[in-house]
């Protein structure tokens, strides 16, 4: 397919115009099993009437649906709308949204799961990572740049421990997403005052169902909301954790303390996170793309990451999108039209980006 085409096919379903619950007919997917370490599943997207001319790996964030989730789903067929063989993996970790060294090898084996896939073109796979992807993906392309087109990170981060601070308390005037402080917590429980490592799967298991109950929804935002969900689920727990865990998901006042504190008993338990010590070996083309106005993780972690990089990286922020590639409509502000001409600008290189991520 020409590079003209496949930006129009991704253009098509991902630009500021497209509505994000509708998504590309005749896209085939179908599960297989990753082998490695341990085994975990990922979904292959194609098209069901040509075979693929290209091969991308689509690493996913801090989610419990993984793959699943129906905007990750939905970018998935897009990209094999435009031509690709999509390998979508659920990394087991982030999908008990947890960040473990485990990460870093699962990714590895995904890679290899989708070179080894039948009908792959030979040509080099491309890597597009969202949110906290970002890490395996980078440490990924540092040791193997050589066998990859191409990476995109989209809302990606440089430093763990400021973007756990931005979940906490935001940056300045520019507000967080409130309903991200328990996954905060859930990686820091090993480090809380006052929970015993007997009662720690229990808290972990009430933060992920507050999770599950309360993200993908922008109503829960509303802080009646969402402390409605955090009190209905604290009623089912044992009393004797009820408390922290009210405090974790914002019901109550303090997790900020709670995390501080926890952050400092944890010392450099964290540092092996960050990916910019890995960024070494990092040949292949770079495209950082970030939302503006990302109330996950803000978009100076971007501007560090490109900092970091050896490879001249391309850096585009947008007002387009958030935290993820679901558009904010159409062309908001478009009676500004200088700053609607710098959008389209940059819409046109992240779909060029795309559109080149295998080759």
């Amino acid at each position: 397919m020409s590079l003209p085409g496949r930006m129009a096919r991704i253009g098509r379903w991902l630009g500021p115009w497209a509505k994000s619950d509708d998504s590309p007919d005749g896209i085939e997917r179908s599960s297989v099993k990753v082998q490695g370490s341990r085994e975990f599943d990922a979904w292959i997207y194609r098209r069901s009437d040509r075979p693929p001319d290209g091969s991308v790996l689509v690493m996913p964030g801090l989610h419990f649906a993984g793959p699943a989730d129906p905007r990750f789903d939905r970018f998935s067929r897009v990209l094999a709308h435009a031509g690709y063989l999509v390998m979508a993996p659920f990394l087991p970790d982030y999908g008990e949204m947890m960040v473990r060294p485990s990460v870093v090898s699962d990714a590895e084996t995904a890679f290899d799961a989708l070179l080894a896939q039948p009908g792959r073109p030979k040509n080099k796979p491309g890597i597009f990572s969202i949110s906290f992807g970002s890490m395996p993906t980078l440490r990924l392309a540092a040791r193997r740049s050589g066998e990859i087109s191409r990476v995109v990170v989209f809302g990606g981060f440089s430093s763990f421990r400021s973007s756990l601070q931005f979940a906490l308390v935001g940056q300045g005037t520019r507000k967080n997403d409130p309903l991200n402080a328990p996954v905060v917590i859930l990686n820091l429980l090993p480090f809380i005052d006052g929970v015993d490592a007997s009662d720690r799967a229990t808290l972990e298991a009430l933060l992920r169902d507050y999770c599950r109950a309360s993200w993908g929804r922008e109503e829960s935002k509303v802080p009646a909301m969402h402390r409605a969900i955090a009190e209905r689920i604290a009623s089912q727990a044992p009393e004797r954790l009820r408390e922290v865990f009210l405090i974790a998901t914002r019901a109550e006042p303090g997790v900020e303390a709670i995390a501080d504190r926890a952050l400092e008993r944890a010392g450099d338990h964290f540092a092996w996170i960050d990916p910019r010590a890995h960024l070494g070996g990092v040949a292949c083309p770079v495209t950082l793309v970030h939302g503006r106005e990302d109330d996950v993780i803000p978009f100076e972690e971007s501007l560090a990451l490109k900092a970091a990089l050896p490879t001249r990286a391309e850096l585009l922020l947008t007002g387009l999108y958030g935290h993820t590639t679901g558009g904010q409509g159409l062309m908001r502000g478009l009676d500004r039209l200088g700053e609607s001409a710098r959008e389209l600008e940059t819409m046109t290189r992240m779909l060029t980006a795309m559109a080149r991520l295998s080759g």
